[in-house]
């Protein structure tokens, strides 16, 4: 879905007066009775203003046909013609909106205070904001009706003084069940038979004042940090924190009170304390995303998309420093929502480690969207009003404080935003504003070139890297390159970042390159030869990019002037024809429509090829084949993943191909591809995919959900340079810096670590009998003690059994502890990880810091948050032991469970070596056990923002398996193989302790939708429970090969996502890509026959290997190492 927009709903509406100095009035004080009918459409009013200067006359606007009346003696009240306005006060309205009345209040003599009536009607239906063929929005100025009211400052619901910030007391009075919400403080709250009456009051001073009504279910959390007056500074009783849902709904509620806390703390802490006494979530009747003081007014819809509580919601929430706790002068320019986007949408993606990709996207968007004649300098920046102008006021300004940032440091950027947030605080603040404040950490005056390039000058830099030489002067190694500014107009002054890669080394040298002049040269050596020259690679300069920089994506697409739609000319033409038509309401950039029976070949210009039956389709998808696509007849394989033609929609982009010589290199311009076996279903994609602008390729199904998506991988960019030949090995240019601020969260990264680093730690490791491993055990019923479980056990925690392994028999213990449920405590939810590692060998200690003290550590600080937030089904928390010895301990908890209670256990959730997870994706071993597995996956990844992958082959991986033998659905969390697994580099100094708190969340999502009162999964579709007796060991691989293999990969065979250094294949030259097809000559199609086929083989026995590699079938033979 589109980004909510978050701005304000004022200034396109409201009317622009300029005032004599005489009239002006600081600060007026609005004392509102308000009595509304929402079936009637309308209220009447009771104001006394007072105003913070005296004087004699006064001129406000307000609604048309409100008929305001003076209550107050001797005081007159004129209705002024339009002309008799603007001649003698230069009264002027804005080209679009509403148009008020205008009075005049005459008093007899000076003074601060009147009274007002007045009432009337107001009901203006939502329109629908038509932008380009990309967006659409409905709005109001203001409505009352029977679903509720929305009044904002637009709609001169109120009277309206220019130039006048405002405090006020609300007292609404509205039939029963009908209740309001207005910004500040509610004082008081009455509910009669008939009426409820409520009052709102705000003493700090504000721009606007809005208010909404409708029959809401309140929920309301007290606590959290006191706000702090702006006047006084003194402290205000804490914040309180509100949801108004239009239909009952405490589940809902409590996680947009959570999220509420959790967000005004953090910013409170990164910007400066709260400045309001509450915050509210409130539902409003239709789709809206408005940010408000001290609330935020979101459409059903879209507060029940999974998304947006960690998404959206917190840019909601930051407005209430940004625009409604500092205002916004508009009139020279919007400073405001670059800022609330980077400290909300960006700093969560950077969050993420998705942080050089929103930057890419960022300007990508500008480069298709702001076509000639659509650029502007940030002062005309008032609010969005198309794509070309978000790309503008959103992307460039929050480019602009991305790059301020970097100028001055994330310590000298916090300064300069606290140092803001204290000076203008309930102030109308703009860009010098800004200046003052962040030149307090660099000093006067040191900032005015950056703002004024950037803040005053429309356009970007555009950058081309040229004249290239390398050369070997020994000892050293050489590189001389020039830079070029080639935009229209004057040198930018810039800090270009540049990454040189050096032959042998992964990770590259960096550089910052400053470069003031049109063209420069810059130089650079080094004692190792240069292999690969990058310019701005993580897109951290505000730029123009060209077209070859970045892969194609649809926003190229969207963004395109007048595209060609090419239809196929047949029984599919109908439906695609009404799917074009969603082009054709930009009126301005209508595209070209066509049969693909009328052209010779596809426009000059940028183009969609619509349907599967296109006679330009199956061109297009030879071409698709640059990125590693495949199609066939039945299905496209994309990746590592295929996708069945039946049942799908899919869009591609692609750079247009050249159509005859004189037109080869067609840098940059775009083409698209929709191919759908559902197409009644097209309107529903139309409306879909403007929200999908920086993807390459996207996967519906049959009812046009989202099944997949992603983006081609660039193939060369003109910023970039090969300069070593062969041999050069690029690591990847990863994150350069931490986050600016670490988002809360309700795991805490400290206490998984040094559970972590206790379970590591243990004197012997933990191996069967081990010393360690029995601390081990007591460290897990302790955690569960002192968190409040129960055991799950009559007679206790532990679970203890015996088992011979290889003639010598050991003693083994599960710790099993449990949450009741508060519905449904008979039904359970299983989460475990094992806690057992290897003993030691040769004098060597096994930690088993990832494998799996990680998983274990998570385990138990699940286990910590459920105990205060207990679910409808019993949470089961199982330390299991003896899984290196072929789950041994899971498989006796299922052969142990009351007859009858395996019926109830609706799944299991698994948690293996989770430790190091790093840039990568969780890896969710065992989905294939539920069908249901992969919708609560994708809801999981809406939420958090996580990026997984599926593994559907059925392993015998963990003590999920156990489970799944048994006939339950259960997957494994798994952050990836390493080459470090089971020996004794495994150690706590690599774990990333920040992406186990991501897994936490990831499976906090799915653990509250498993433990909820839904369905229970399916079941396994293959799974028979095998009937095993416990005292049968499954077989236990004692060789290794050196692979660590790519567990998503889908094809036949099993691919090597790397080979471990100084193992049998990496003696052998096998390097990652290379896939095993056999063994001994016996097919191995998948991983599973992989381990299967080598647990019949022992260390030291010699095993023919095929493969294929560079699309080349090869043989060798390997000596298997010990594993």
């Amino acid at each position: 879905m589109q980004k909510i927009n978050m701005k304000k709903n004022l200034l396109s509406l409201i009317v622009m007066l300029t005032l004599t100095a005489g009239l002006s009035a600081a600060t007026v004080n609005h004392a509102l009775e308000i009595n509304i009918e929402p079936q009637n459409h309308s209220l009447s009013v009771k104001d006394t203003l007072t105003f913070s200067d005296s004087g004699t006359e006064f001129v406000f606007t307000i609604h048309q046909g409100l008929t305001p009346s003076v209550k107050t003696k001797g005081a007159v009240l004129e209705l002024m013609a339009p002309e008799a306005a603007k001649e003698k006060y230069g009264i002027s309205y804005s080209s679009s909106g509403l148009i008020p009345d205008i009075y005049r209040v005459t008093l007899a003599k000076k003074a601060e205070t009147f009274r007002l009536e007045y009432g009337g009607f107001i009901n203006h239906p939502l329109g629908e904001q038509a932008e380009e063929y990309s967006r659409s929005f409905s709005e109001t100025p203001g409505i009352i009706s029977g679903e509720g009211c929305y009044l904002s400052a637009a709609s001169g619901w109120y009277p309206h003084f220019e130039n006048a910030l405002v405090t006020f007391t609300v007292k609404t009075s509205l039939p029963a069940p009908y209740d309001c919400v207005a910004g500040g403080t509610r004082i008081n709250r009455a509910a009669a038979t008939t009426t409820v009456t409520t009052v709102w009051e705000e003493k700090e001073p504000q721009d606007e004042i809005t208010l909404a009504c409708g029959q809401y279910s309140e929920y309301m959390r007290p606590g959290g940090q006191p706000a702090v007056s702006a006047l006084s500074k003194k402290k205000r009783k804490p914040i309180e924190h509100y949801a108004f849902l239009r239909f009952p709904d405490a589940e809902l509620a409590e996680r947009y009170l959570d999220a509420s806390k959790k967000y005004v703390d953090f910013y409170s802490s990164l910007i400066g304390p709260y400045p309001y006494s509450k915050f509210a979530l409130v539902e409003n009747f239709w789709e809206t995303g408005y940010g408000l003081p001290s609330f935020t007014l979101l459409g059903g819809k879209i507060i029940r998309l999974p998304f947006i509580i960690n998404s959206s919601y917190p840019h909601e929430i930051l407005h209430n420093w940004w625009g409604n706790g500092v205002f916004t002068d508009y009139e020279k320019g919007n400073w405001c929502e670059g800022l609330t986007a980077y400290l909300a949408d960006y700093l969560i993606a950077e969050n993420r480690g998705k942080g050089k990709e929103y930057r890419e996207t960022t300007l990508q968007k500008y480069a298709d969207y702001v076509l000639e004649g659509k650029d502007f300098p940030l002062t005309e920046f008032r609010s969005r009003n198309s794509s070309a102008s978000e790309a503008v006021g959103y992307g460039k300004t929050l480019m602009f404080y991305h790059m301020l940032r970097n100028a001055l440091g994330d310590a000298g950027f916090k300064a300069g935003l606290k140092s803001f947030y204290n000076d203008n605080r309930f102030k109308s603040a703009d860009f010098d504003d800004l200046k003052k404040a962040f030149e307090k950490q660099t000093g006067s005056g040191r900032l005015s070139t950056f703002f004024d390039q950037w803040i005053k000058r429309a356009g970007s830099p555009e950058l081309v890297l040229k004249n290239i030489r390398t050369a070997r002067i020994p000892p050293e190694y050489t590189l001389e390159f020039t830079l070029a500014q080639t935009q229209e107009g004057p040198a930018y002054e810039l800090e270009v970042p540049a990454a040189i890669y050096l032959e042998g080394i992964p990770q590259p040298r960096r550089q910052v390159l400053k470069f003031t002049h049109k063209e420069e040269t810059f130089n650079y050596s080094a004692p190792l030869k240069i292999m690969r020259l990058e310019i701005d690679p993580e897109f951290n300069v505000f730029r123009k990019l060209n077209p070859l920089e970045t892969p194609p994506t649809l926003s190229r697409l969207l963004g395109a002037k007048q595209p060609g739609l090419i239809l196929p000319d047949g029984e599919e033409y109908q439906a695609w024809e009404i799917f074009a038509s969603a082009w054709t309401k930009d009126k301005e950039n209508l595209p070209l429509i066509r049969k693909d029976s009328s052209v010779t070949a596809p426009p000059d210009g940028a183009y969609w090829l619509l349907g599967a039956g296109n006679r330009f389709a199956p061109t297009f998808e030879k071409q698709l084949e640059v990125y590693g696509a495949r199609f066939s007849s039945s299905s496209v394989i994309i990746g590592n993943r295929e996708f069945s033609r039946a049942g799908n929609t899919f869009v591609f982009a692609s750079f247009a191909a050249a159509n005859n010589t004189s037109r080869a290199g067609r840098a940059g311009v775009s083409s698209g591809l929709i191919i759908s076996a559902s197409t009644g279903s097209l309107r529903a994609l139309a409306s879909k995919l403007p929200h999908y602008g920086k993807y390459s390729w996207l996967v519906f199904d049959s009812a046009m959900n989202s099944a997949a998506s992603g983006v081609w991988t660039t193939a060369h960019s003109p910023l970039a340079a090969d300069l070593g030949g062969t041999g050069f090995v690029q690591g990847g240019v990863p994150e350069s810096r931490a986050p600016l601020a670490v988002l809360p969260s309700v795991f805490s990264a400290e206490r998984l670590g040094a559970d972590i680093s206790a379970l590591a730690a243990l004197p012997g490791g933990r191996g069967p009998d081990s010393a360690g491993l029995e601390k081990s055990s007591r460290l897990a019923a302790k955690s569960f003690i002192e968190a409040g479980l129960k055991p799950f056990y009559a007679d206790g925690w532990e679970q203890g059994f015996k088992y011979t392994v290889q003639g010598k028999e050991f003693n083994f213990k599960n710790v099993v502890a449990k949450v009741e449920g508060t519905k449904e405590k008979d039904e359970y939810l299983v989460l475990c990880a094992h806690y057992d590692h290897l003993a030691p060998k040769g004098g060597e200690m096994y930690s088993g810091a990832d494998d799996n003290a990680s998983g274990t550590a998570l385990l138990l600080e699940l286990a910590r948050y459920y105990a205060l937030h207990p679910q409808s089904r019993t949470l089961i928390f199982a330390a299991f032991s003896g899984e290196e010895e072929g789950r041994l301990g899971s498989r006796f908890f299922m052969d142990s469970l009351e007859p009858g209670l395996k019926e109830k256990i609706n799944a299991a959730v698994n948690f293996d070596t989770v430790g190091r997870l790093g840039s990568g994706k969780i890896l969710l071993l065992g989905s294939g056990s539920s069908a249901k597995w992969p919708h609560i996956f994708r809801g999981a990844g809406f939420v958090t923002g996580v990026d997984y992958d599926l593994i559907k082959e059925e392993l015998d991986s963990s003590d999920q398996a156990s489970f799944i033998e048994k006939g339950l659905p259960a997957v494994q969390f798994f952050s990836g193989p390493k080459a470090d697994y089971h020996k004794p580099s495994d150690t706590f100094e690599k774990i990333d302790l920040q992406g186990v708190v991501k897994q936490a969340e990831f499976a906090k999502e799915i653990i509250d939708y498993l433990a909820s009162d839904s369905e229970f999964l399916t079941r396994p579709p293959s799974a028979q429970p095998s009937g095993r007796s416990a005292v049968q060991l499954p077989g236990v691989r004692k060789v290794s090969t050196g692979l660590i293999p790519d567990f998503s990969f889908q094809g036949k065979g099993v691919r090597a996502q790397e080979i471990t250094p100084g193992s049998p294949l990496s003696a052998a030259g096998i390097r990652a890509g290379a896939v095993i097809t056999k063994l001994n000559g016996e097919t191995v199609a998948s991983l599973k026959e992989y381990s299967a086929a080598l647990k019949k083989f022992s260390p030291g026995e010699t095993v023919k290997i095929d493969y294929i590699s560079d699309n080349a079938e090869n043989t060798i033979e390997i000596k298997l190492a010990e594993k």
